[in-house]
């Protein structure tokens, strides 16, 4: 008998599956107990198919990771088409991140997971290069703002500090707050007076005040700002999350 012939989105549609049961053990379990032999014990497939899609466990938590970095970079070039002034882009990219992971906190925590996991040596070349064209896409349009606003004279780069650095330090803020501040916070006395949407937009505002981007924070309405970005751009996250605290 000849073996099957699969379409490619039936290919495709099987990867998704194997994606998700992955993402399933590293939600209730974590990804340290990510195995091959566990994934395939909950799914529909054997082994040698798993291997016809994935080389090895790195490779599936490198996969998970890029489809990770593609959401974000979809979220990202959303904030970026906010109708307001340069220093409002950027400050959507963080309201955009942060109601991303309120309206989609397994997203989140996975992509901590993943972002922790050290695979990519061990994964396959060809997802090593989607990994790096995700990035791309994510990075490429947020820089390409960056050094537009610097270049117009809008903001400065502090002495020693290039556009990419720049954006690696906001980034860096707005990961680490999140993952500080989301969830429990009522056995921390000082967490728990902290929020972490408040203490993201504070931080970004202080890097961008050192910036002289313009115009500063106290001449300007920036609650007012964050309240239109949210509505305007990211409506379908606000409906998510009403959504999640209804339930």
């Amino acid at each position: 008998m000849s073996p099957k012939i699969f379409s490619l989105e039936e290919k495709n549609a099987r990867e998704q599956e194997m994606l998700n049961g992955a993402k399933q053990i590293i939600i209730t379990e974590g990804e340290v107990a990510l195995s091959i032999d566990k994934l395939v014990s909950k799914l529909p497939y054997s082994k040698g198919t798993f291997y016809n899609h994935f080389t090895c466990k790195e490779d599936i938590i490198l996969a998970i990771s890029t489809e990770y970095v593609e959401k974000l970079a979809h979220l990202f070039t959303r904030a970026l088409s906010f109708n307001g002034n340069s220093r409002e882009k950027a400050l959507a990219i963080h309201v955009g991140s942060v109601l991303h992971s309120r309206a989609n906190p397994e997203d989140f925590m996975i992509g901590v997971s993943v972002k922790t996991a050290s695979c990519s040596s061990k994964a396959s070349p060809l997802r090593q290069q989607q990994h790096l064209e995700a990035e791309r896409l994510l990075l490429s349009p947020i820089f390409a703002h960056y050094r537009k606003a610097v270049d117009s004279g809008e903001c400065l780069l502090p002495e020693g500090m290039g556009v990419e650095q720049l954006a690696f330090t906001s980034y860096s803020i707005d990961f680490g707050t999140q993952l500080l501040l989301m969830g429990e916070n009522e056995h921390c006395s000082i967490r728990s007076q902290l929020n972490a949407e408040r203490e993201l937009l504070n931080s970004i505002n202080l890097i961008h005040d050192g910036m002289c981007w313009q115009p500063l924070t106290k001449d300007f309405d920036w609650r007012g700002s964050v309240e239109r970005i949210k509505k305007e751009i990211f409506a379908a996250e606000l409906a998510q999350i009403n959504n999640l605290e209804t339930l």
